[in-house]
């Protein structure tokens, strides 16, 4: 009975001890992509403003995003990014609507959405290259496009166009 105990003592107190100790490859916590998605899928849905979800998507980050977006009608729209990824601090997103094209920085992990007001009208493409490096990161890009009223456009009422500030 007393090795028994001295036994579990030792055990107990050897797997507390590498518990407890930090190996430089590991990470406090690991990147899932489920856990990822989730987070993302937050920080989108973080925003009281009133608004109609037209279209959503998610992609890996190694994928990469191209997709062309209408918008018709009269309502404003609000394209939604966020991004989770384990090794990027951002990603660049192109967005292009006939000859107006601008380049925005998508934070990657830190529960942010990027918002973006585009007007009806013709369709517009958003882009996000594939990540070529080695090795591949982790991560997963959400969005969403949704349509609202006017008066709850704050800010530049395109940022496709750019406002003079």
């Amino acid at each position: 009975m007393r090795i028994f105990r001295t036994l579990t003592v030792l055990l107990t107190t050897a797997a507390l001890a590498t518990a407890c100790t930090h190996d430089e490859g590991s990470r406090a916590r690991q990147w899932e992509p489920d856990d990822a998605l989730q987070r993302a899928q937050r920080a989108l849905d973080a925003d009281d403003a009133d608004t109609t979800q037209v279209a959503e998507a998610s992609s890996y980050l190694a994928s990469g995003i191209v997709r062309t977006l209408d918008t018709p009608g009269d309502k404003p729209y609000r394209l939604d990014i966020a991004c989770d990824t384990d090794g990027v601090s951002a990603v660049t997103l192109s967005v292009t609507r006939g000859p107006d094209e601008r380049r925005f920085d998508v934070r990657c992990g830190n529960r942010q959405t990027l918002r973006l007001n585009v007007p009806a009208g013709p369709a517009f493409t958003v882009r996000i290259p594939r990540i070529d490096k080695e090795p591949i990161p982790s991560g997963v890009i959400v969005w969403n496009l949704n349509s609202l009223e006017p008066n709850d456009v704050h800010g530049c009422p395109d940022d496709i166009k750019g406002c003079k500030q």
